[in-house]
């Protein structure tokens, strides 16, 4: 069960608990935003998943808390729904070429 309400007070809350540095989700690796950091996704361990649903289907989102033994650090990822609807049509896309 999500203990947050909403994706502020999830944030807030995964930041209290040392999950502090923000990643960008690409097709092989993460990347984090301010610091030179790239992260296979083999190299991680999902702690935690929140999906926030909201009544507008593009503000849905997944927040992922994430632990990397390899490099000691703890982080964390925003997919917005839409996003993952963008990634799939592009594939999609690519495969009827």
């Amino acid at each position: 069960m999500n203990p947050y309400t909403n994706l502020t007070e999830a944030l807030e809350g995964l930041i209290c608990q040392g999950y502090n540095i923000s990643f960008i989700a690409k097709k092989k690796f993460i990347n984090a935003r301010n610091h030179n950091c790239k992260i296979n996704y083999n190299e991680i361990v999902v702690n935690f998943a929140y999906h926030f649903w909201d009544p507008d289907p593009k503000l849905d989102a997944i927040l992922y808390g994430f632990y990397s033994k390899k490099h000691c650090i703890k982080g964390l990822i925003i997919i917005s729904c839409s996003m993952l609807l963008e990634i799939d049509s592009q594939e999609i896309k690519k495969q009827e070429q």
